[in-house]
């Protein structure tokens, strides 16, 4: 049998990172107006969140900006049982929510769901869910702007 050798490693980098034309709007209308807003591919007609400079479809550059409701579909989710640094508490959903008006999946937490009630949290969190966003009390111009995603109804 071979060895299998474990190294510790720590990265500690600080960096910044231009964000773009598309994603700083994207990130700006979250924190200053609560608004959803993606890009819509003019050749294709593909509406995408997060906004994308140019169509992952056709490769044509986008630059109409179309407000979306902040209400979707659940189309996956998976609940993680460990946290990572930096990270909410496990356990805690993610969903890849179909946004209304929207042809991309929006990766999100989702919340109000007790994770503890396995049956229920199943139930809540299997495709076809109707989900909203729930808007973080302070925004920072940051994805979490949106605090989570969270059953309609």
């Amino acid at each position: 049998m071979t060895e299998s050798l474990v190294h510790s490693v720590n990265w500690n980098i600080d960096y910044k990172v231009n964000l773009g034309r598309a994603w700083s709007r994207f990130l700006v209308s979250l924190r200053d107006d609560r608004v959803i807003l993606g890009t819509t591919c003019g050749s294709c007609d593909k509406t995408y969140v997060p906004p994308q400079a140019y169509c992952e479809a056709c490769y044509e550059p986008m630059d109409a900006w179309v407000e979306v409701p902040p209400t979707g579909t659940l189309e996956a989710a998976t609940i993680a049982q460990h946290a990572f640094q930096g990270g909410p508490p496990a356990p805690y959903a993610i969903g890849a929510i179909a946004l209304d008006g929207t042809d991309t999946l929006f990766i999100h937490l989702i919340s109000g769901i007790d994770l503890s009630d396995q049956e229920n949290a199943r139930t809540l969190l299997r495709r076809g869910t109707r989900v909203r966003a729930v808007w973080s009390q302070e925004r920072t111009g940051s994805i979490r702007d949106i605090d989570h995603f969270a059953p309609v109804g």
